[in-house]
């Protein structure tokens, strides 16, 4: 196996970005680097287009990537998407359902490249703002194009509690998961970056084995097992360490920098 066989998928938050929402400069050095020797770098994220491709500057993917947690497969050098999952169309009224039940949390909904908020609340404008996300305000009858995924924003407890209610009834079509200590999220059934990585294989034709994944949260799970070699940071919850075939250090230290070091004395170039 050699470097210019292998595409290296990392998840953002907690992964390739540190506690400062900032990509480690060992991070930088080290994918351009990689992809200097013929690597093929890739994302795969919970995120948006516009909060994804913010980081896009320092660092750019030469392969597709992964948003939305799957329900987006995107080519950033072609600016357009390859291909959409969205949610069935009568999923808004589930998340209508939680949203009136906990009128405290605030909602946002995703589109394939775009956003808006149902309902705003300290917590979305914290996220709206520091992700520098454009967005607009919007309805639950605003069904235009297809949703590709919603966001409840709350307290931990309350996020918890949503979680709980909406697997008290039937959704067909849909799957709600936290994808952090204040996000839950609605998804579409059967999508997450594991088959957001297996489109990704599809349409590339990169051998399974030669598939490296690194992430750090429940909704990476998927992509670590669908990967043909998966990496954990440090930082991880215990429960994410044991999908690991190699555990780096902490994201704040360059995690992703630890796997392509990794590979580089592993494999030939």
């Amino acid at each position: 196996m050699k470097i210019k066989d292998i595409l290296l998928v990392s998840d953002l938050d907690g992964t390739l970005i540190g506690e400062n929402f900032l990509i480690p400069p060992r991070n930088i050095e080290a994918i351009r680097r990689f992809q200097r020797k013929g690597g093929h770098f890739s994302v795969a994220t919970g995120r948006p287009l516009d909060a994804t491709k913010r980081y896009f500057g320092p660092v750019v993917p030469n392969e597709l990537c992964v948003l939305l947690n799957g329900s987006v497969i995107y080519d950033f050098k072609a600016c357009r998407a390859t291909r959409f999952f969205p949610i069935p169309a009568q999923a808004p009224g589930f998340a209508k359902r939680v949203a009136g039940r906990f009128p405290q949390a605030g909602v946002e909904a995703f589109r394939k490249d775009s956003q808006f908020v149902l309902r705003s609340n300290p917590y979305v404008t914290e996220h709206l703002a520091h992700e520098k996300i454009p967005y607009r305000e919007g309805a639950w009858e605003d069904r235009g194009e297809a949703w590709g995924k919603v966001l409840f924003a709350s307290d931990p407890e309350t996020k918890a509690r949503m979680h709980e209610f909406a697997d008290s009834f039937p959704h067909p079509g849909v799957r709600f998961v936290e994808t952090s200590e204040y996000y839950l999220e609605m998804l579409p059934e059967g999508i997450n970056k594991g088959t957001g990585l297996d489109e990704v294989i599809r349409q590339t034709r990169y051998e399974r084995k030669n598939v490296f994944a690194i992430g750090d949260y429940y909704n990476d799970i998927e992509l670590l097992k669908t990967a043909g070699f998966a990496a954990v940071p440090a930082n991880a919850p215990p429960e994410i360490r044991q999908y690991a075939d190699f555990v780096t250090g902490h994201c704040r230290d360059g995690a992703v920098a630890d796997l392509i070091e990794y590979l580089e004395e592993n494999l030939t170039e």
